[in-house]
């Protein structure tokens, strides 16, 4: 009897253990256990540091007028920014323009004797202001090599020299030279070449007024910085 009670003390375990049942509860249990821990990777954040921070910089660069129709202008400029945080930056930056005329402007003085000063025209600008840039990134080039780059918004204050005008009574023949103030809002990529080499593209809209008129300019620039590292 003793004997009977000793063998069934141990054959119930490992029947428990052999139990069909039992052992798919645990093998959902494992699984579920594996996907909360699969679960709990995704959220991990997969960001780096970046490989290239800069903190300052000066730049060079070249850009068009394009939407205008009597002028296109074509500039010459550069500017200093500095990069205090990844995010933030504070920028200088100006240039002169060398205008030119389109056939349409060309019509309009030759067959219809309209003046030249009718014409807006922007000789030179200058500018403050600061960038936020909330991108940053690498593409794959061909599969053989890492392109690193940003996006970012910019924010400036403009002060520019213009000439010409819609007339007035007061100004029959157009408005002469003058100041024009506004702001510059836009936004631009960039792409590192070297860790202190970048090439940028700005989208610029000027927003212009002077003497109770407007001047809407779009201003596209492609622009070399060379930059200083804050990391090195």
């Amino acid at each position: 009897m003793h004997l009977r009670l000793l063998l069934l003390a141990i054959a119930l375990p490992l029947g428990l253990l052999s139990n069909p049942a039992i052992a798919k509860e645990k093998e959902k249990t494992k699984e579920e256990d594996k996907g909360t821990q699969f679960e709990e990777s995704d959220k991990l954040p997969a960001v780096q540091n970046r490989l290239f921070r800069t903190e300052h910089e000066l730049d060079v660069g070249i850009g068009v007028l394009p939407v205008d129709p009597y002028v296109k202008g074509v500039t010459f400029g550069g500017g200093y920014a500095w990069h205090f945080t990844d995010m933030w930056a504070a920028e200088l930056f100006g240039a002169y323009l060398q205008n030119l005329h389109t056939s349409l402007r060309d019509k309009l003085e030759n067959n219809f004797g309209i003046p030249t000063s009718r014409f807006v025209q922007i000789d030179w600008y200058a500018a403050a202001g600061g960038l936020f840039k909330p991108i940053y990134g690498k593409l794959s080039f061909l599969n053989k090599s890492l392109v690193y780059g940003e996006l970012y918004l910019s924010l400036a204050a403009i002060v520019a020299w213009m000439e010409g005008g819609t007339k007035t009574e007061l100004e029959p023949e157009g408005k002469g030279p003058r100041l024009g103030f506004g702001g510059a809002p836009g936004f631009g990529i960039r792409g590192y070449i070297t860790p202190r080499i970048s090439m940028r593209i700005d989208f610029r809209w000027m927003v212009l007024y002077s003497r109770g008129e407007g001047h809407y300019p779009l201003l596209l620039t492609l622009n070399f910085g060379f930059t200083t590292r804050s990391d090195l």
